[in-house]
């Protein structure tokens, strides 16, 4: 299974968009979200993220609620990043039960690629949402969702 996820609510209490951190009502909805779909995150091996403060600690709360999962920063999972370029670090970093915790726009322009193999029907993402699929490679139109959690 591979997940995409957005991070969670985030405050404009910050300096530059990158130091963004959650705010109190984004962690709890992860905390939830950790809670509720213990099936979805237990198989997860692996979390890669952007090296964005809200993207790390969405991986960070997912993970600490279960054991021997490895969080990588990826630079390339920005949210002005381009999906061909995301696509590449999924690519490096692909294995069984992998969770991307990225942003918007990217997300949106992620599943539209992933899954029609397009990116004019950019998916409108809210945050904490995880969006799951059923694919072999992650590659343009290859990707079957399996199911969508909002928290």
């Amino acid at each position: 299974m591979f997940h995409l996820m957005r991070h969670g609510e985030a405050s404009w209490a910050a300096d530059t968009d990158s130091q963004r951190p959650l705010s109190a009502a984004g962690k709890a909805q992860l905390m939830l979200l950790a809670a509720n779909q213990t099936q979805l995150f237990r198989p997860v091996q692996k979390i890669i993220c952007s090296p964005y403060l809200r993207t790390r600690q969405s991986a960070q709360l997912i993970a600490q609620q279960f054991e021997g999962i490895e969080i990588l920063c990826e630079r390339d999972l920005t949210p002005e990043s381009s999906p061909a370029k995301a696509l590449l670090a999924i690519e490096r970093h692909w294995c069984d039960n992998l969770l991307v915790v990225t942003h918007q726009p990217l997300i949106g322009n992620l599943i539209s690629l992933l899954e029609q193999a397009d990116l004019h029907y950019p998916e409108p993402v809210v945050p904490g949402s995880v969006y799951s699929y059923v694919m072999d490679w992650p590659g343009p139109g290859c990707a079957q969702r399996h199911s969508l959690h909002l928290s």
